[in-house]
């Protein structure tokens, strides 16, 4: 099976909006609020490409609590 490279992921979504990591340190808020509209972001340093933000796959996360208190996340 063939992993899927950004350049896959690219083409198979759209454009990201890129956005350097210092633009990404300075507003982080305003970034995930635009992400949880459906907006997906290429971070960059360096002018090279380090992450990709967007919402995860799927439509929902459930959060499961353990009985010692510790959350996880599961799609």
């Amino acid at each position: 099976m063939k992993m899927k490279t950004l350049k896959d992921e690219i083409s198979l979504h759209g454009k990201f909006e890129t956005i350097p990591i210092s633009d990404f340190r300075k507003r982080p808020g305003e970034v995930l609020t635009s992400v949880d509209l459906g907006k997906t972001f290429l971070v960059t340093k360096n002018g090279k490409a380090v992450a990709v933000v967007s919402k995860p796959p799927g439509e929902t996360l459930t959060l499961i609590i353990d009985s010692h208190g510790n959350q996880s996340y599961e799609l």
